[in-house]
């Protein structure tokens, strides 16, 4: 049984089994970290803390900046916010602009050796920061979270896992137990840094996205990514060619809108993966999303970047869309008041 996200005792261990049995025997018997209704509480962020943890995070990014020859603040003047940090204690940072209802989460930095994409997030925040008409005049709603993996971001050498485990692959999707493992090895050679997991929803970082969705009910998202030089959407009407819906053509429409203000950068129907944020969101909750892939990760490029994809950025948060509750399927799972309430129940 599956309620909420939550996989109860009898299914989790017939589903474990199958997964562990499935997984190279040194895999199989080595130490799993995840996140559970008792451990939750070492990955969040007392509110008395959030602000001195920030200041020393931006520090730390605007060092590891100059390794790139990126020489701008990244954090800037904008008010971040955290409630969540990672494993080696990175604050999970994101930043509201506005206060319309029709509201869009733009997201980077899920795989941090992607560098391209964890710049120009940063700095579209700081763009939002410095021109609120964009937001104001529009009615509109921006919450940007511009680097969702800070662990890979600052290894030695980027990594596209947080640790061990791939963020974009650890969705807890309808599909995960039958198809993840299995994507795994067959479609990626069961190579390190495509790992899903050991189980679904085991990592803060993909907690911290689901999060964001839950609390701010977002009706698009855009994620940037890099280099494979493409557009994508997941979301209503994805792969259904005729006969849409009044509310699937128009989702639809919002990735050849943004293409059109890009210089018509190519529009691809990419298949999505088991546990991935385009199928979590876009195709079982209808929630219309975009993959930006920029070419490169190469940094030199950012500028080149910035100018290109600003006109996609904002033609994504302008986009008019709103969901109709009654077409979309808008049960974002309840991770945090669930967890909250077992812990509970477990202090007293």
């Amino acid at each position: 049984m599956v309620f909420g996200g939550i996989f109860f005792a009898c299914e989790s261990l017939v589903n474990a089994q199958m997964v562990a049995t499935s997984l190279p025997l040194k895999r199989g018997f080595s130490k799993i970290p995840f996140i559970s209704p008792y451990n939750m509480p070492r990955y969040s962020i007392e509110q008395a803390r959030e602000a001195d943890l920030i200041k020393t995070f931006c520090k730390n990014i605007r060092q590891r900046f100059r390794r790139y020859s990126w020489y701008s603040d990244p954090c800037g003047g904008v008010e971040w916010h955290a409630d969540l940090r990672t494993a080696a204690g990175y604050p999970l940072i994101y930043a509201s602009f506005g206060s319309g209802k029709d509201t869009t989460l733009f997201m980077g930095g899920v795989h941090p050796d992607e560098l391209t994409p964890i710049h120009l997030s940063f700095r579209f925040a700081r763009y939002l920061n410095a021109h609120p008409d964009v937001y104001v005049k529009h009615g509109i709603k921006v919450i940007i979270a511009p680097i969702v993996n800070p662990d890979g971001f600052f290894q030695k050498y980027p990594l596209r896992t947080n640790r061990t485990v791939d963020v974009n692959r650890n969705f807890f999707t309808l599909d995960w137990y039958e198809k993840a493992g299995k994507a795994w090895r067959g479609r990626r050679n069961g190579v390190a840094r495509y790992f899903p997991g050991y189980f679904p929803n085991t990592e803060v970082e993909t907690l911290f996205q689901v999060k964001l969705i839950d609390k701010f009910k977002p009706d698009k998202i855009f994620s940037v990514h890099a280099p494979l030089g493409f557009l994508d959407y997941d979301g209503p009407g994805d792969q259904k060619p005729v006969h849409l819906s009044r509310l699937e053509r128009k989702a639809k429409q919002f990735v050849y809108a943004v293409s059109k203000k890009t210089r018509n950068y190519r529009v691809v129907d990419y298949s999505f993966y088991p546990g991935s944020l385009g199928n979590y969101a876009g195709n079982e909750r209808n929630l219309p999303t975009i993959t930006l892939e920029l070419k490169t990760t190469e940094p030199s490029k950012v500028e080149e970047y910035w100018l290109k994809f600003l006109p996609g950025f904002l033609q994504s948060v302008h986009y008019p869309f709103r969901k109709n509750r009654s077409e979309v399927n808008d049960n974002a799972t309840r991770f945090f008041s669930i967890y909250d309430q077992i812990y509970l129940e477990n202090q007293g």
